[in-house]
């Protein structure tokens, strides 16, 4: 092997472990709570999720969310959505800000839908902040607001007199849960 090979490799081994050791601690994994405000569909569910982030630098990782909304007895909810993004910003001891942005994709599945909804499976957009607080090394208890927009297209409601295209609806989607960082 020549030198300047031997020097590639050893510039690039440094290098990844400078960005590895960039992120105290590499993996997050938590529970969340949270609700969304659907307003064509007058629907506001409570959801149950679960997060799991992979910090790539100090300051930037790969945010993905899994959140089902149970269908209540009367057949309404039902929703469950995905999403995997980034989420950026700074810690400052205790305290982390962050900025998130997460495309996705939501799934109407309760019975309510079944026979109104023409259109099952929408893309989805979540945008906005992120507060985060660190009882300790390895805990975080997170509190995130964001702007979770839904991408109806020509999908229609038919539980209305006029059944116009949903078209593109933004929702106010607040959230709170706590997680494992290691």
């Amino acid at each position: 092997m020549t030198c300047r090979k031997t020097n590639v490799i050893v510039v690039m081994i440094i290098a990844v472990s400078l960005v590895r050791s960039a992120a105290a601690q590499t993996y997050e994994v938590g529970l969340q709570l949270t609700g969304l405000h659907l307003h064509k569909i007058d629907e506001a569910p409570f959801g149950v999720g679960a997060r799991f982030n992979y910090n790539v630098t100090r300051f930037v990782a790969a945010d993905i969310e899994v959140t089902h909304y149970p269908e209540n007895p009367s057949g309404n909810f039902g929703e469950t959505a995905a999403l995997a993004g980034i989420r950026a910003g700074k810690r400052f001891g205790r305290i982390g800000t962050f900025l998130k942005v997460r495309p996705g994709l939501m799934h109407f599945g309760g019975d309510y839908f079944q026979l109104r909804l023409d259109v099952k499976t929408h893309f989805t957009m979540d945008v906005g902040g992120v507060l985060e607080y660190y009882p300790s090394p390895h805990t975080f208890v997170r509190v995130d607001a964001g702007d979770t927009t839904i991408y109806f297209g020509n999908a229609r409601l038919f539980n209305r007199p006029n059944p116009d295209a949903l078209g593109t609806i933004h929702n106010f989607q607040p959230g709170m849960g706590f997680g494992f960082r290691f």
